[in-house]
């Protein structure tokens, strides 16, 4: 009796212990591994068992936890007093549109243990958000270029995960920053940038957006020196004459035209709804901005556009949620 009476206190109470296969994946696979439960000293009555996905997110300063997604494992089982041991295996597909992981975006799953009229054993087990294999490879060839990345990269904006780098070598060109916002249209990566350019005799800082389109070939194995060529060409060429950069409205993206290029201003308009689902991260913005249009466009201050909806300036991926 008083070994029951502890167990529902917590004491010789059945333990939980999640137990990944891997500590990473990609974007697109499956979490594999199982779930040990080691026997107490009485019998227990399991209502559920099931993990949760969680996000923890450095949005200005402020930790922001926010869990992300629910997985059952099983409900209404028993175990049985120790040195029983109970191995339950699992299999959870990744959300689509997460950002990668980086020091301020982490994600770790919260594995909870509901026994009937007792205290709940927990367990929470980091794991690494790994990027799609075409955009580690694009990182690998700005790593190649000697472009670092800055400490805040990978942060989160309004408009995607948003990677920042500097070069740690002289690549013959004005450049202080890059930024860079990964963008996948069916059949194709682009590369939405931002020029950093130190100009004139002052060396005073202006800033240039362009868009960047890999082509598919160059996104295979083997690839790494062309890659690493075709964006250094790329970015030598727009820091090099600038007014030769086509414009891109953003506004085609919200519109599903994808960087079709334009004439004259336009904005970021309804990215932060479904078509943020292009970008990296796009499941995050979806979950951490205001859903109404008009409560985001007054915090990100947009104006309004021709077509009635928003209209938010591309300048500057800076402002962060």
């Amino acid at each position: 009796m008083l070994k029951k009476l502890m167990a529902k206190l917590g004491v010789g109470a059945a333990k939980v212990d999640l137990q990944l296969d891997r500590s990473g994946y990609r974007l697109g696979e499956t979490m594999t591994g199982v779930v040990r439960i080691e026997g107490g000293n009485v019998e227990q009555r399991i209502s559920d068992l099931s993990a949760i996905f969680m996000m923890k997110a450095y949005v200005k300063g402020q930790e922001v936890t926010k869990p992300m997604q629910l997985f059952p494992v099983r409900s209404n089982f028993t175990v049985q007093p120790k040195p029983s041991v109970l191995e339950i295996p699992f299999a959870f597909e990744l959300p689509e549109g997460l950002a990668m992981s980086t020091p301020s975006i982490q994600y770790y799953l919260h594995t909870k243990l509901d026994v009937e009229m007792a205290l709940d054993p927990t367990d929470m087990d980091y794991i690494q958000v790994l990027p799609p294999v075409a955009v580690e490879r694009v990182l690998n060839a700005l790593d190649r270029l000697d472009l670092r990345q800055k400490s805040d990269s990978g942060k989160l904006t309004p408009y995607g995960q948003e990677f920042s780098f500097f070069p740690a070598t002289n690549l013959g060109i004005p450049l202080k920053e890059l930024e860079v916002i990964f963008f996948a249209a069916p059949g194709e990566l682009k590369l939405l940038v931002e020029l950093d350019l130190a100009t004139g005799l002052l060396r005073r800082e202006v800033e240039y957006k362009a868009e960047i389109v890999i082509p598919q070939g160059l996104l295979e194995a083997g690839q790494e020196e062309e890659l690493s060529r075709f964006l250094l060409e790329t970015i030598r060429e727009y820091a090099n004459n600038p007014s030769s950069i086509p414009y891109v409205s953003m506004a085609a993206y919200r519109q599903g035209q994808y960087g079709t290029h334009s004439h004259r201003g336009g904005g970021m308009g309804g990215m932060i709804g479904g078509m943020a689902a292009g970008f990296l991260g796009g499941m995050l913005l979806n979950e951490m901005m205001f859903g109404d249009e008009e409560v985001a466009s007054d915090e990100m201050g947009g104006e309004e556009g021709e077509d009635g909806g928003m209209d938010f300036d591309f300048g500057g991926f800076d402002d962060e949620l």
